[in-house]
């Protein structure tokens, strides 16, 4: 009966270390837990915060821009076509803000002598003032593009989202679906 009660005794012991040591487990696996699911909270929130701050400047920076003044106006040229943006509003004040490239109106016309005009339709490209009389920044609100200066290589141009183009310098834009458009601020087209 001792040795059963002995070894009753050792069985509870054994029980016990071993349900001490299961509950020290589950507690730093809760605690894991609870920290990664912290830090995942805590990561979440700032990136909501980031994106939050990003948009907020996006909108402050888009209200700026639509008070930006057209100082240049804009030649742009696509194969035979060519079309033009006025700086200049009919009654006399100057434009503010963006002309997304779509809005200019191409006229051209075939070699047999037959007249066409068009847009350059889809390519989400804009032509922004800036605070520089200058100075013109075209960007693209979707995806990128190239640009290359007059005089450089077909392989040369530079692929960005937005590029500042320069008074009285010619320019091309390649544009997604490989077309090849010239643009060139001047003053008083």
């Amino acid at each position: 009966m001792i040795i059963l009660t002995k070894a009753s005794v050792i069985l509870c012991g054994l029980f016990l270390a071993a349900s001490v040591f299961q509950w020290v487990e589950d507690r730093a696996i809760r605690l894991r837990r609870q920290y990664i699911l912290t830090s995942a909270v805590r990561i979440t929130e700032q990136e909501r915060l980031k994106a939050q701050r990003q948009r907020m400047l996006e909108q402050r920076e888009e209200e700026l821009q639509r008070q930006r003044v057209f100082y240049l106006d804009v030649k742009i040229t696509h194969g035979s076509a060519f079309g033009g943006f006025s700086a200049v509003n009919n009654d006399g004040r100057r434009k503010k803000g963006i002309i997304p490239l779509d809005h200019i109106l191409l006229f051209g016309r075939h070699p047999s002598g037959k007249e066409f005009t068009y847009y350059i339709e889809d390519q989400n490209i804009e032509i922004c003032a800036t605070d520089s009389p200058d100075e013109l920044l075209i960007r693209s609100t979707g995806n990128w593009f190239e640009i290359r200066q007059y005089g450089m290589g077909r392989d040369e141009g530079i692929l960005v989202r937005s590029a500042v183009i320069r008074k009285d310098i010619l320019y091309y834009l390649i544009l997604e679906s490989k077309h090849e458009i010239s643009v060139k601020a001047v003053k008083n087209c």
